[in-house]
């Protein structure tokens, strides 16, 4: 695997916003039946996690990949994108209620683990925030 999670980080250091666009939500299923919220475009913005959801589902329900999730979720919740932490693997035990960031354009703005927010530098460069 390379060291940018397979092509989220460009050349330049930003965040491959490409990979977004490609972002949709084929609906709630097993493991990941919480509620999206949506920008005004239409594309996914959030995802609160319900009970019994879990990271695969969740992947699988946004057609998203591990690394690019992370990375739109490294300032407030950590990870592998975050500089600084602990690298705590936020998926790793979803709690009830967790909001994730869906959205390259509020990665500073949306997300919690378990009611706290972070505020971690990332290894790779923010697009404008909103």
């Amino acid at each position: 695997m390379r060291a940018d999670g397979g092509g989220i980080i460009l050349p330049s250091g930003l965040l491959n916003v490409d990979l977004y666009v490609r972002m949709h939500d084929y609906g709630a299923r097993e493991g990941a039946t919480g509620t999206a919220q949506y920008a005004e475009d239409g594309s996914p913005a959030s995802y609160e996690v319900a009970s019994g959801d879990y990271e695969d589902a969740i992947l699988d329900r946004f057609c998203v990949g591990y690394y690019y999730l992370d990375a739109l979720n490294a300032v407030r919740r950590g990870g592998v994108s975050s500089v600084g932490t602990a690298h705590q693997v936020y998926f790793a035990n979803p709690h009830v209620g967790d909001t994730l960031n869906l959205s390259p354009y509020t990665i500073t703005t949306v997300g919690d683990v378990n009611g706290e927010v972070f505020a971690y530098e990332t290894s790779f460069v923010l697009p404008l925030q909103r």
